[in-house]
């Protein structure tokens, strides 16, 4: 008996095994006339550096470069087979480098069980749109950006009706009012529709009311459009994203009341939205991004902002609104811009959140008051931009907070009122600043501690000092050995340059002293200066020679005299030289080659070289006689 149960068992799995064998796919999947239309595909293209890669620092790939005759197709780099009937499905040949056009009988409209085509980042020798593509009725996802397709897209792509994603941005492309209709009509399964930088001129706003419910995500920026924007598709129950960034003759308003959707991302830089925001902005909970940069709004912020606490960037730019201390209130924020707005007011005196933020821009405003030493101390903050206001006072101290290192590395407080002392041992706080501008306020000093002898800024690379009423060189700056940017100029320095102060600075590439009091220079600094500005100061004796990489070098309006040293002939990138109102006298050098020069206002004799000549873009007069 067992025997028998044995055999039957046997027996059964036999059979099991070998039905399973004869449903297990065939090793050799594509099936032979898709394997030729996609290589007849190739075949119409030449292959070059993709535009991704230099556009999006992509690295290019030449996927078609794997499709041999002999392998099956739907191994080929970005073909994707249907694993049992060995359709091809999906083609994604995305920044691949292919030159040339998609013809009406291009092979690819013979692929009718395609569901995903991405050609993106490729280029098509601004050709058409065949309207060939409305055969590829399975199609779900189709992307055509950055293709330098050209033209009136044809009303043939609204056949597409299993569409859930399109994109066609990037291109020389128009949609006719008509067409735009049908595709938004008949198109019930979109759920995102990228048509950036396309011209939908001749569309009437009002057609999108007919935007499937279903929708997502919608990008129409830089799109010419022109009129009213419905206010009710802000309603849509599952619109997550919406870019309608510089459109500035579409007109239109947020909605005011009854505001609550799962919108992440809004954007309506550039358009014209003159209600500004509403307080029905604090609905929308799970809002990550809002642009409303020059919208041309008036009116208040409203304290509402505060409750978007999933907010991370914050870019109310180039209006004119009443700012609020509850736009600090987002404890997610990492980008903030108020600039431009007409702000008045001062800031806070303390707050409690930010420990996210990275980036603050709020110059060309008209605030007032102090600068808060808590903004100096906010753990994540890298850049910080104040000028341009009325801030005035001194700046409050900067505190550490403990364990942590400051990440400030961009400071602009510049065009302020600001007064007091600087201390060194209060910047060198920020040690990892790599610019710093206070340049336009009334500070009149900028000096070391005593008690601080080793500090020192060590990252910083651009330092901004102009118009400050500074009375002496920053000598504490010498230890800064990536210095490339130092700008003292019209300040109230006296005296010499001395070698000592010449020191260090390899990397020094701009220096301006121009509008001080010096009147020697022992050593110029920096050995790889490229501008030297030290113009309208009371420099005397004979010109100094600069280092000899020097391309721009300005010293006119001084007291210099004596002949011009044929050691400026070894300038070889010396390309504008002004040495204009000083006493120089003698010849002029017979070896510049220059693309601008000023001699003017000297006491120079004998011949203009005909050297001279030859580069010149702009030449001002030589004063002097010249037999």
């Amino acid at each position: 008996m067992l025997y028998l149960i044995l055999c039957f068992l046997l027996g059964f799995f036999s059979s099991s095994l070998l039905s399973f064998s004869l449903s297990l796919p065939p090793t050799h999947l594509c099936r032979p006339e898709q394997s030729s239309a996609l290589l007849q595909f190739k075949s119409n293209f030449s292959l070059s550096i993709s535009n991704c890669s230099q556009d999006y620092h992509i690295v290019s790939v030449h996927k078609t470069d794997s499709w041999d005759k002999d392998t099956d197709c739907c191994k080929w780099e970005g073909v994707v087979c249907d694993n049992w009937k060995g359709n091809v499905i999906g083609l994604d040949l995305s920044c691949s480098g292919l030159i040339g056009s998609i013809q009406s009988n291009s092979s690819l409209f013979s692929l009718q069980n395609l569901r995903w085509l991405n050609l993106a980042g490729n280029y098509f020798g601004n050709s058409e749109v065949p309207s060939e593509f409305g055969k590829l009725r399975s199609l779900t996802y189709l992307n055509l950006s950055d293709t330098a397709l050209t033209g009136f897209v044809p009303h043939e792509i609204s056949l597409l009706s299993e569409l859930v994603s399109l994109d066609l941005g990037q291109n020389y492309l128009l949609f006719r009012d008509h067409d735009f209709n049908m595709l938004v009509h008949n198109l019930t399964k979109l759920e995102n529709i990228v048509l950036d930088r396309m011209s939908l001129s001749l569309v009437v706003p009002y057609s999108f009311l007919n935007f499937t419910v279903s929708l997502k995500h919608l990008s129409l920026s830089y799109c010419d459009l022109q009129g009213n924007f419905p206010a009710q598709l802000f309603h849509l129950p599952f619109l997550q994203n919406i870019i309608l960034r510089h459109n500035p003759n579409l007109i239109g308003y947020l909605p005011e009341t009854n505001w609550s959707s799962p919108l992440s991302l809004l954007d309506v830089s550039g358009t014209r939205f003159p209600k500004g925001l509403p307080a029905s902005i604090g609905n929308l909970k799970h809002l990550k991004a809002l642009s409303l940069s020059s919208c041309v709004f008036m009116g208040s912020i409203p304290s509402a902002l505060g409750n978007l606490t999933k907010l991370t960037f914050l870019d109310i730019s180039n209006n004119i609104g009443v700012f609020p201390s509850s736009a600090f209130n987002p404890t997610s924020l990492t980008f903030m811009d108020f600039s431009s707005n007409f702000l008045r007011g001062t800031l806070p005196n303390n707050i409690s959140g930010l420990s996210y933020l990275r980036e603050l821009h709020l110059y060309a405003n008209l605030l007032r008051g102090r600068v808060p030493g808590w903004l100096f101390s906010l753990p994540s903050l890298e850049y910080l931009d104040l000028h341009s206001n009325k801030l005035n006072g001194p700046i409050d101290p900067i505190q550490e907070p403990n364990l942590v290192l400051l990440n400030l590395t961009s400071l602009d407080l510049s065009s302020n009122n600001l007064s007091g002392n600087i201390k060194s041992c209060m910047l060198v706080k920020l040690r990892n600043l790599r610019s710093l501008d206070l340049s336009f306020n009334n500070l009149p000093s900028l000096t070391r501690c005593s008690n601080d002898v080793n500090s020192t800024l060590p990252m910083i690379i651009e330092f901004h000092f102009s118009s400050c009423n500074m009375q002496r060189f920053p000598s504490f700056l010498n230890a800064s050995k990536h210095l490339k940017v130092l700008d003292l100029s019209n300040n109230q320095i006296h005296g010499s340059i001395t070698k000592w102060e010449g020191e260090g600075w390899e990397d020094l590439s701009t220096l301006n002293l121009s509008m001080n009091f010096l009147t020697s220079v022992e050593q110029i600094p920096g050995k790889h200066l490229y501008i030297l500005d030290l113009r309208s100061n009371s420099l005397q004796g004979l010109l100094p020679t600069p280092p000899q990489e020097l391309s721009y070098y300005l010293i006119s309006n001084n007291e210099l005299g004596g002949e011009i040293s044929s050691r400026i002939c070894n300038l070889s990138f010396l390309s504008v030289l002004d040495l204009s109102k000083n006493k120089l006298s003698g010849t002029i050098p017979d070896c510049f080659r220059l693309q601008m020069i000023d001699l003017s206002r000297n006491e120079f004799t004998g011949h203009i070289p005909p050297e001279l000549f030859e580069n010149l873009k702009s030449m001002k007069d030589i004063q002097g006689s010249f037999p």
